[in-house]
């Protein structure tokens, strides 16, 4: 492995993180790069817990990661420092770019009409990205934070990478979101998020040229899901209900949102989304979450020969659509409930 993007193929929370953070265990000594900002969260098993991040790259093995916070990203001090004592993670090992700009209260505020209109975190992430862009003087940067700088190491994370890269090192660059989100390409704008959401962006937020990236693995959902609300339009949207019944689960298992714990809408699989996210990200490889909600006899499953026959048959329909090798299949919420193929997922 050389450098990874890890990129969302629908409506975000599809388990970019899980795939991050497995990634991850597979190497001697990742850097870890994170996109994005506080607005969207992930889940990953930490000592057999589960643990949710906002600002922080995903990793089940914190003590031998080097974890990056990217140029374009956006920062809330307070949530970025808790997350550095929940992991305990050392100074040395947290590189946070001077250049990514810090959300302030006023941002959280501003972004109060945006929950009404498009179903917004109210994270203040879109605001502090319209206030950086707009060049105005007194914009806070990390550079300016004594609290950062107190304990992370603030520099530029592209030239760290470059030199990482060049030197064989393992980069895995954690995307936000999903591409169907996208500010420049999902299709229901304004019901979309603040920032470009493909894999070429996040090349671009971290610092990297298209040419340095050797793989993009792509993250879809069996069903895909949204935030509740006045998210935006949803094809075939349902219910969880319709979900336990699709598997055959004892129980109707909804999921919320790790920001603001409200109620994922969910839907049937849109295979012409996924195409469509196929073509603008090209994928080396995918990663498919949720096998276990497509048949509750896939739960927790670790041996790729003992997924179901409907499950094979997912797999296969998808990887003749899209022309893309599947490498991991999700069967579970925990982040080691997953069958991969080796040959491809460790591989990369």
């Amino acid at each position: 492995m050389s450098a990874t993007i890890v990129v969302g193929g629908q409506y975000g929370s599809e388990g970019k993180g899980k795939v991050v953070a497995l990634l991850a265990k597979a190497s001697h000594s990742p850097w870890l790069v994170r996109c994005g900002g506080p607005n969207s969260g992930h889940s990953v098993t930490i000592e057999g817990k589960s643990v949710v991040l906002r600002q922080v790259p995903s990793c089940s093995e914190p003590e031998k990661a080097t974890f990056c916070v990217a140029a374009g990203c956006v920062v809330d001090e307070e949530i970025l420092l808790r997350e550095l004592d929940l992991l305990k993670i050392p100074q040395d090992r947290i590189i946070v770019d001077p250049r990514s700009v810090l959300v302030t209260e006023g941002d959280r505020v501003a972004e109060a009409d945006t929950l009404v209109r498009i179903g917004s975190t109210c994270s203040g992430t879109g605001a502090a990205l319209l206030r950086r862009m707009s060049r105005a003087y007194g914009v806070r940067l990390s550079k300016d934070s004594a609290a950062i700088r107190a304990r992370c190491r603030v520099e530029t994370v592209a030239t760290l990478l470059h030199r990482q890269i060049e030197d064989g090192g393992d980069v895995i660059v954690e995307g936000t979101q999903g591409f169907a989100l996208s500010l420049l390409h999902g299709p229901d704008y304004p019901y979309v998020t603040s920032r470009d959401t493909t894999a070429a962006a996040f090349a671009m937020e971290v610092g990297l040229s298209p040419r340095q990236i050797d793989n993009i693995v792509m993250v879809v959902r069996t069903f895909p899901i949204r935030v509740a609300g006045t998210s935006g339009p949803f094809a075939n949207e349902f219910s969880w209900e319709h979900v336990r019944n699709i598997s055959g689960a004892p129980k109707v298992l909804p999921e919320y949102t790790s920001v603001t714990q409200r109620l994922r809408r969910v839907a049937r699989f849109d295979l012409d989304l996924v195409k469509l996210a196929t073509k603008y990200n090209c994928p080396t490889s995918l990663a498919v979450m949720g096998l276990d909600r497509l048949e509750y006899a896939n739960t927790g499953i670790a041996d790729w020969n003992k997924l179901t026959p409907l499950a094979n048959k997912f797999l296969n329909v998808l990887e003749l659509a899209t022309g893309v090798p599947v490498a991991f299949a999700g069967t579970g919420f925990g982040t080691f409930d997953v069958a991969a193929k080796h040959t491809i997922a460790f591989n990369l």
